[in-house]
């Protein structure tokens, strides 16, 4: 680490903070490569996870920031990013942007929304899915705004299985990045779970 240190390489990396969801300041045709790992829609509390650094850098005092300062900035993948929409799953479902995947996911959400009245937890898979899904959507409209014809772009993803009904991520994805304009979409399993 040394030894790098002092080559005095200058770094051509740009830090940009923005939502993937909403318009970045970003150009038109503007990236040839894209690798990502979206969060997955797995029930993961991702602003949990890192709440010792954030505490320890003062971005977040309270569980409350967690909730309040962090979470609406995430991908919507986990119940406790959505404790204020679960009314609102079939709005997001019948959103035009969804229209690729409609069928399949209302069915999907409409088994989750069931199955959940059977569980202790009753958690809100449903509008978890609904939600994750329709902010992956955004994400792509944005994707191929600012991707030049002939880019590449890697999504590292998993399954998912709330309640043990299986949502086929990988397909939905796919449906929604030709959706979004791209000329197709390959997926290279790598492991089983």
């Amino acid at each position: 680490m040394i030894h790098f240190q002092s080559l005095n390489i200058k770094s051509k990396a740009k830090l940009i903070v923005g939502d993937m969801r909403n318009q970045l300041n970003l150009p038109k045709n503007w990236g040839d490569l894209l690798i990502t790992s979206p969060p997955y829609a797995n029930n993961y509390d991702y602003a949990d996870a890192v709440r010792l650094e954030l505490s320890f850098w003062g971005e977040v005092q309270s569980w409350g920031d967690l909730q309040n300062v962090i979470r609406p900035y995430l991908i919507r993948s986990c119940t406790q990013h959505i404790t204020n929409l679960k009314y609102a799953t079939y709005k997001f479902l019948d959103d035009p942007i969804l229209y690729p995947i409609r069928d399949e996911i209302f069915k999907v959400c409409k088994k989750l929304d069931i199955v959940k009245e059977e569980k202790g937890g009753k958690k809100p898979y449903h509008t978890m899915i609904a939600t994750y899904f329709f902010d992956l959507a955004k994400a792509w409209k944005q994707i191929r705004r600012i991707m030049k014809p002939y880019s590449k772009i890697c999504f590292v993803i998993g399954d998912s299985a709330p309640y043990g009904v299986y949502v086929p991520v990988d397909q939905w994805l796919g449906k929604l990045a030709l959706s979004a304009g791209f000329k197709e979409y390959q997926f290279k399993k790598i492991r089983d779970r």
